[in-house]
């Protein structure tokens, strides 16, 4: 029997939070993919399938993942965002926007939520799913 790696700890520990959170997820790969739903913008309301690269959370909670993943068909304003394809499903990228300081109030990965929720909320595309 081996001992879990330090990767495999942060990878579980990001997943159990979210879980804790009411925001179950699973590992696809090279990523890990969860719902949220949306509390502003044009997708308030709507579930919105996103994720993030297992290889981001490989210091959680001491450091929150930077990019997140979302279907191509959730777009934003040109320069709200910057955009890759890495560890993305196919038709989906990957974005990051600054969002201002990490809120240390809350349980990490109720943190990281609202985080999701502050992108989506600026996002100009419908959900077509």
């Amino acid at each position: 029997m081996s001992e879990e790696s330090a990767a495999d700890r942060a990878t579980r520990a990001f997943t159990e939070d979210m879980a804790a959170a009411g925001v179950p997820v699973q590992a696809d790969g090279p990523r890990l993919l969860y719902t949220i739903l949306a509390v502003a913008g044009s997708y308030a309301g709507q579930d919105v399938p996103t994720g993030v690269s297992a290889t981001e959370v490989q210091n959680w909670p001491q450091i929150p993942p930077h990019w997140v993943h979302l279907p191509d068909a959730v777009t934003f304003p040109t320069g709200e965002t910057n955009t890759d394809e890495t560890d993305t499903l196919p038709g989906w990228k990957r974005h990051s926007r600054d969002l201002g300081p990490w809120d240390m109030t809350v349980p990490p990965a109720t943190a990281w939520i609202r985080q999701v929720r502050g992108i989506v909320s600026a996002a100009t595309g419908r959900n077509r799913s």
